[in-house]
């Protein structure tokens, strides 16, 4: 089993205390690569989580935060090759489109995620970077994914990883 944590938007060092409570609290390998913050673009980004993808087993989880977790998102939704994630648990995830940030990184009109790929969407109410309305968007969009709505613990989830590695320690047991 291997879990691949896909950091924010220029979030590589900020994201790392995220990424090393997880691997404490669940005691596995957690990877998380470097994603090139001069290159936004779902070239980039879909890139290397491909490369990240073919190096580990068909067992993988990914565990995204902020930009990286719509990122892996909309890989899933635009061409995702090989075998699905065995889940996805997703914390302070931009909703792009209409309805929140106007970006090209809106997931495509009727996209829906196979029933065969557990979704959890984590959010927190006090996070200043993402506006917790943008989880309610997702929700809506995707109705199978379980949601956790967190009262404080801000963009980087300070205080809340245990909730977020009980629902990534559920796709790895």
């Amino acid at each position: 089993m291997d879990i691949i944590f896909v950091h924010g938007a220029g979030g590589w060092l900020e994201d790392q205390p995220m990424a090393a409570e997880l691997r404490r609290r669940l005691d596995v390998p957690v990877t998380m690569p470097h994603f090139a913050d001069e290159d936004m673009s779902t070239a980039a980004w879909f890139g290397e989580l491909d490369r990240q993808r073919d190096a580990r087993s068909a067992e993988l989880v990914i565990a995204g935060h902020s930009f990286g977790a719509s990122m892996a998102l909309l890989h899933l939704a635009e061409g995702w090759q090989g075998p699905l994630p065995r889940g996805l648990v997703l914390l302070a995830t931009p909703f792009w489109g209409s309805e929140g940030w106007q970006a090209e990184y809106a997931l495509p009109a009727g996209f829906t995620l196979s029933g065969d790929v557990p979704l959890f969407l984590h959010h927190c109410r006090d996070d200043d970077t993402v506006p917790f309305n943008h989880l309610d968007h997702l929700e809506s969009l995707l109705p199978t994914a379980v949601v956790r709505r967190h009262a404080t613990g801000g963009h980087q989830f300070e205080g809340r990883m245990a909730a977020v590695a009980d629902d990534v320690g559920s796709l790895i047991h």
